[in-house]
Order: C-alpha cells, then sequence, then structure tokens
C-alpha cells in the first residue's frame, strides 16, 4: 500500500540521515525553513523538515475538527487549503527523496514502490487540481516520463 511504501521509505531515509548526517552535512548541507504554529520560521535540515511535515499532516489527518469522520459532520472553512498543504508537503517530500536518494532507493530495490506512489500522488493532484504547475514543475521530466501528463 501506499502508506506501507512511504514508511519503508521514510524509515530508510531516517536511517540513512542518522547514520551519515555528519559527513554529509559538512558538504551538502541545505537548509530548509519551516514555519511553525505561531508563524515564526525555523532553519532545519532536511530529516527535521521532513519530520515536521509527516508529523504536521499525521495531526491533520487525525484531528476531527479538520477530518470529521462523523456522517452529517461539516468540514471546516479553509478545507481545501489544508488538503492543498498536505499535498504540497507530501510531493516536496517525494522529490527530495527523488533528489537525494533516489540511488538508495535503487539498491534497495524499493524504485518501483517510490515511482507507484509518486504516479499515484501526481495524478490525483492533477485529477483535483491539488497542486500548481510551478510546485510541480522542477519534476516534470520525470512525471513525464513515468507517463503522468505532459
Amino acid at each position: 500500500s501506499c502508506k506501507q511504501s512511504l514508511g519503508k521509505i521514510t524509515f530508510i531515509y531516517l536511517l540513512y540521515h542518522t547514520t551519515l548526517m555528519a559527513v554529509i552535512c559538512v558538504y551538502f548541507y541545505r537548509v530548509y525553513v519551516w514555519t511553525d504554529d505561531q508563524g515564526k520560521k525555523l532553519k532545519c535540515s532536511a530529516p527535521l523538515y521532513f519530520d515536521y511535515a509527516l508529523s504536521y499532516i499525521q495531526d491533520l489527518l487525525t484531528d476531527e475538527d479538520v477530518f470529521p469522520t462523523k456522517a452529517g459532520s461539516v468540514f471546516p472553512a479553509g478545507f481545501v487549503f489544508l488538503v492543498q498543504k498536505v499535498f504540497l508537503l507530501l510531493f516536496r517530500t517525494l522529490a527530495h527523496i527523488y533528489w537525494s536518494h533516489y540511488r538508495e532507493t535503487l539498491a534497495l530495490g524499493l524504485h518501483p514502490h517510490l515511482n507507484t506512489l509518486f504516479t499515484h500522488l501526481t495524478h490525483f493532484c492533477q485529477q483535483h487540481s491539488l497542486l500548481e504547475p510551478e510546485d510541480t514543475e522542477p519534476l516534470q521530466d520525470l512525471i513525464t516520463a513515468l507517463g503522468q501528463y505532459s
């Protein structure tokens, strides 16, 4: 399933970074910026940024006020914006994995899972207008190569 695939990829990502981060960050350190609940911008490493992102998504998905599960419940104002943000964060997570860790996914034989997950995500986003073209543009060649859309 997609959840299991992302879980495997995330585990490998975290394992990879915790064991090699000290060496890698000296040469390839990138600064990511996460905006917290109070609007404060936090500079952080890739592992911390994606931990924030996935924790944020998990918190939203389990919040009954945001994603009600009872029949007749009303979705909040701004629901579509929140869904778009979730998919943008997921897209950025996968984009980072492709950009920085694709060799590891190949070596571990996980690339078919990554490609399937990415294909499903981009197709769903296209069908429901969840991402802007400028969001997907950096990986447009990959999207086209995987047979999505041009």
